[in-house]
């Protein structure tokens, strides 16, 4: 034990001695006597005093290092079954030790290493543990379509996430994005930033080893992208209202429900540090989710905490998303937003909401993520009455917008793409086929599909379809094509 810890340990025995017994030791006691009742009584105090050091507060914190110590050696280890013990036991107490991401995975893997059919363990039985489950590596971005699923916090802290990617493999996908903060405000792993420490917004934390899950995506060879939800966080602005924008009408009270105010210092701190928490765990990419301003409710009665009349909205996300970039300057670790399908049409009215201006973002960014869902643009838009209704003519059109402004800074444009029902008539594989079609006819460096529950089986259908050269040349619904006239909207940038 460390010298200084042990002295301090005796002094703290010394004075709960004086402070419980309120007196020296019995004096008609024989000195060894009081010697060795007074050694038993530190002996006590010293354990006492090192299981508050392992308290609760401590002993989250030890989980967490030890969720984050991973044994890269290609050889086994030798186990010997105790009694009482199980295999999936041996594997649930074994696997921080391991690069395995499930119980279950490794469980199958000692099964096999040691060479046994039954589940049944006798006492003495000697099991060999694999701690590498297998090659490493990823997927080389440079020159190469991404085609990627967005999986939520929950998907992504379970057995689901393995299966789902193996899925996406097979169709030829080859990157996986997964959430770290959601809309909700919930951190998907355990954390160590104070604000997150002190709202307990990780209590949930589904993904407990995060290092672990990237490892074995990466294993798969692909390329895995973090998603943090921004501005909106429905958690933090419940537990901490002043974080939130103010109502003028309501005499200062906060406004809205899930929105925090993305002008105060506090509340960009709390997002920085987690940009620097997670750009530790080995990820290929962070992707900045809801950098922006709100865009619902009454807009004109909330108050933000910056003077109006000398900084514009878009000066604020744009020093926001600057000082991500400085986060991220010394590492590997490349920068992406996700834009508003309609910021790629420039228009005026849309930059003073959001606060997204393209010339100023995209020379901070790595990688540009327009939403063009279909559904959720509203008619008439560009003279079409349900825009839903021509997925391929709405996508590549916001590409058509967006692309060269990305090319200026040499900047990646990856649509996020709708595989969800919502607004569509009809969905179905060719409704996702078309949007993929219109990226790749648009000159995109790829695409990522979005359901919310996950929900792909329609979306890795099209995506089998594509693979498996089967394309469809029809499927390129134009408006003017069926007698429909659209309109083009000039930026305003």
């Amino acid at each position: 034990m460390d010298p200084t810890l042990t002295n301090s340990l005796s002094h703290a025995a010394a004075l709960t001695l004086a402070a419980v017994l309120h007196r020296p030791a019995p004096a008609y006691l024989p000195t060894a006597a009081r010697r060795i009742m007074t050694a038993c009584l530190q002996i006590v105090i010293i354990c006492l005093a090192l299981l508050c050091l392992a308290g609760p507060e401590n002993a989250r914190a030890a989980e967490y290092d030890e969720s984050d110590q991973y044994l890269d050696s290609e050889s086994d280890s030798v186990v010997v079954v105790r009694r009482g013990e199980s295999l999936l036991g041996i594997a649930a107490r074994l696997l921080p030790a391991t690069d395995f991401y499930t119980t279950g995975e490794l469980a199958e893997a000692i099964r096999v290493a040691s060479s046994f059919d039954s589940d049944r363990l006798m006492p003495g039985q000697t099991l060999h543990v694999p701690l590498a489950s297998g090659s490493r590596g990823r997927i080389a971005t440079d020159g190469t379509e991404v085609r990627g699923l967005y999986v939520t916090a929950r998907t992504a802290g379970s057995a689901r996430i393995l299966a789902l990617a193996d899925s996406l493999i097979a169709v030829g996908g080859n990157t996986i994005i997964f959430d770290i903060k959601d809309r909700q405000g919930d951190l998907s792993y355990p954390s160590r930033v104070p604000l997150a420490l002190a709202t307990q917004v990780d209590s949930l934390a589904p993904i407990r080893r995060p290092r672990a899950l990237v490892r074995e995506l990466h294993k798969r060879r692909l390329h895995v992208v973090a998603r943090l939800t921004c501005f909106y966080d429905e958690r933090l602005a419940a537990v901490r209202p002043e974080l939130r924008p103010r109502s003028l009408a309501g005499d200062g009270a906060p406004w809205g429900k899930g929105w925090l105010d993305p002008s105060l210092p506090q509340v960009q701190d709390y997002l920085l540090e987690i940009v620097t928490e997670v750009s530790r765990f080995g990820v290929d990419e962070i992707q900045l989710d809801y950098v922006r301003f709100p865009t619902e409710g009454d807009l004109a009665d909330a108050l933000f905490d910056f003077d109006t009349w000398h900084l514009a909205k878009h000066e604020v996300i744009t020093e926001f998303v600057a000082r991500t970039r400085g986060r991220l300057i010394d590492t590997n670790v490349l920068l992406a937003a996700d834009l508003f399908g309609v910021a790629a049409w420039g228009r005026e009215a849309d930059l003073r909401r959001l606060g997204q201006k393209l010339t100023d973002l995209l020379p901070l960014l790595d990688v540009a993520s327009p939403m063009l869902y279909p559904s959720h643009f509203f008619g008439p838009f560009l003279g079409i009455e349900r825009p839903s209704d021509y997925p391929y003519y709405l996508v590549q059109a916001g590409l058509r917008r967006l692309k060269p402004l990305a090319e200026v800074h040499g900047v990646d444009v990856r649509p996020w793409l709708q595989a969800f029902p919502y607004g569509v008539t009809g969905f179905d594989e060719q409704y996702v086929t078309e949007q993929i079609l219109a990226a790749r006819d648009a000159g995109a460096q790829g695409w990522m599909l979005w359901h919310p529950a996950n929900r792909f089986d329609v979306s890795l259908e099209a995506m089998r379809t594509l693979h498996n050269g089967r394309v469809v040349e029809s499927l390129r619904r134009q408006p003017e094509l069926l007698g429909k006239q659209t309109v083009e909207v000039e930026p305003d940038m």
